[in-house]
């Protein structure tokens, strides 16, 4: 099972998302895998995205970004994620880009998301 979390939501808060930072959403999936769909910093050039991800990261999430634009890939390769594809059949109609960090949580790989059990710890 998957669960769709957005800025401005106890549940955004409490993964340090939070509505006066960002703008965006989220999905968070079993295995402790969170897929980053959307985000727009609030402060630009501040290092918040960055700090987030690297938060996470340190979290012990395996951090997935879906297609993310030019800037964040920027952030992106500095943190040393690479380009992957994935395929969400509810949402895509071919795979799409999904940049993920090799060695955190699962490897990278090609695959489509798998349900399950929802919840945080």
């Amino acid at each position: 099972m998957v669960q769709r979390i957005e800025t401005g939501t106890a549940e955004g808060d409490a993964l340090g998302f939070s509505g006066d930072l960002f703008s965006g959403w989220l999905e968070f999936r079993p295995g402790h895998q969170l897929y980053l769909h959307y985000i727009i910093s609030r402060h630009r050039n501040e290092g918040n995205t960055q700090a987030l991800l690297c938060q996470w990261l340190c979290d012990g999430y395996d951090v997935r970004v879906v297609m993310p634009r030019p800037i964040m890939q920027h952030i992106l390769r500095k943190l040393q994620f690479v380009p992957s594809r994935e395929y969400f059949p509810d949402q895509y109609e071919d795979q799409v880009e999904v940049w993920c960090k090799p060695g955190a949580g699962q490897a990278c790989r090609n695959s489509s998301p798998q349900a399950g059990k929802v919840g945080f710890g």
